[in-house]
């Protein structure tokens, strides 16, 4: 599925919908898990730094989001991108989840991203840190 979608100009905007709690697959978290195993030692270090980064993002108002574990609090992007979970290729791609500098067409039908979803749900989904307490 991956060739089939359009690649953004790496704004990161997108970056700020990646907030903690999105659930993946037993499968995705394997592919996360990896890929890190799978890093240089320089880049898995790199990984744990982003890690441990304070994760709140502060929307002003006494209002914050905690972002994604691997989301990097200080230069942008996410550490794990090649191994990143199904929900987070799709932003971007799909109408509910739309680029927000308009910058990536919508690339799948609604009918077939409504159809991934669907046979997506049936799988059993945690969090990375469910995931890693039930390991």
């Amino acid at each position: 599925m991956a060739e089939t979608l359009t690649h953004c100009d790496g704004c990161d905007l997108c970056g700020l919908r990646c907030s903690s709690g999105v659930p993946c697959t037993l499968e995705e978290w394997d592919g996360v898990k990896d890929f890190i195993n799978a890093a240089d030692e320089l880049t898995r270090a790199k990984i744990s730094c982003v890690a441990r980064q304070d994760k709140t993002l502060s929307l002003g108002d006494d209002v914050s989001v905690q972002m994604c574990r691997y989301r990097d609090m200080e230069s942008g992007g996410c550490v794990v991108y090649p191994a990143r979970p199904l929900i987070c290729r799709l932003l971007g791609h799909v109408p509910w989840m739309p680029c927000p500098v308009d910058k990536v067409p919508h690339t799948i039908p609604v009918e077939k991203s409504v159809e991934l979803m669907r046979s997506y749900s049936e799988f059993e989904r945690n969090t990375f840190e469910q995931w890693e307490e039930k390991e």
